[in-house]
């Protein structure tokens, strides 16, 4: 895509890659539809009476459905005089929010001290560089996008770029109820990450001057520090686990505005390695108290 067109440059100068990069193992899982005519041959004296036990069962079963959610139904129509809210919150719960972005990297090693050098390579391009540990490995990521296809596009550069999602569920205000003072900026991470990936595009486009970007930086400052000072507000009193780590990681997304704005030699990279850092840490927080 053309917003994305800024990384042909990376993708055709490279990065020096330390360590084997290990591609995925490949794996079978049989299609339940190869089943059924061969388990039971035609000679079978049985097959009648089977079929009809299991058509049995899977009416026996959607009638079991059926009854129940009747029952939601007329329970949620005495009770809320609605109809609809038992029966979809039901079945929300399974959706419940859960926000992918998609981080590209460039190779994952289980000894960190190669992730980082690896990692300082790819800065050296203007990609993140950030070091993303999960399941005992170090990812070396160049930049996170909202959509899949974003970062399928981009991760087919080149053969040793794979993608890593980062999940970000919604956190669980019904046990965590000091969080409801949160829901005013629950999206906040979300803002952050978007104002430095577009700054960075702009900027590796020369679309955009350093002082540009740093006014826009300075400007989404201050409301980070308007939602702290709010959220600090709201909690007095109740300072728990989950509202602290809520604070802390509004502290983190200030922290990193603040440092973009202060010295930064490498913008670019800079403001990439940051966007990926407050998604990562928001999906800790939000994973820990979902």
């Amino acid at each position: 895509m053309d917003r994305h067109s800024h990384y042909d440059k990376y993708h055709q100068e490279g990065y020096t890659i330390y360590g084997r990069i290990s591609s995925p193992e490949d794996h079978f899982v049989e299609d339940a539809r190869t089943f059924g005519e061969s388990e039971y041959p035609s000679s079978d004296p049985d097959v009648p009476r089977k079929k009809r036990k299991g058509i049995s069962r899977f009416l026996t079963a959607v009638i079991t459905i059926l009854c129940f959610s009747l029952t939601l139904f007329l329970a949620d129509v005495i009770v809320n005089k609605g109809g609809l809210s038992a029966y979809v919150a039901l079945f929300s719960k399974e959706r419940k929010e859960i926000v992918t972005f998609y981080a590209v990297y460039a190779t994952h090693s289980t000894e960190m001290a190669i992730s980082y050098k690896n990692a300082a390579a790819i800065r050296e391009e203007g990609g993140a560089g950030y070091v993303l540990k999960t399941d005992e490995h170090y990812y070396v990521v160049l930049n996170a996008y909202e959509s899949e296809e974003d970062a399928k596009s981009v991760a087919s550069k080149r053969t040793n770029y794979e993608i890593l999602p980062i999940e970000i569920p919604a956190y669980d205000v019904k046990h965590y109820p000091v969080l409801e003072a949160a829901e005013p900026t629950k999206e906040l991470y979300l803002e952050a990450f978007r104002v430095l990936y577009q700054a960075a595009n702009d900027l590796a486009k020369k679309e955009y001057r350093a002082e540009d970007m740093k006014r826009t930086l300075e400007v989404f400052k201050e409301k980070v520090v308007a939602s702290e000072t709010a959220y600090a507000e709201k909690i007095k009193g109740m300072e728990d686990n989950a509202a602290i780590e809520y604070k802390v990681v509004l502290a983190e997304i200030r922290s990193a505005f603040e440092n973009l704005l202060s010295s930064s030699e490498k913008p670019v990279a800079d403001a990439r390695y940051y966007s990926v850092m407050i998604l990562h840490q928001y999906s800790l927080f939000a994973k820990k108290f979902s």
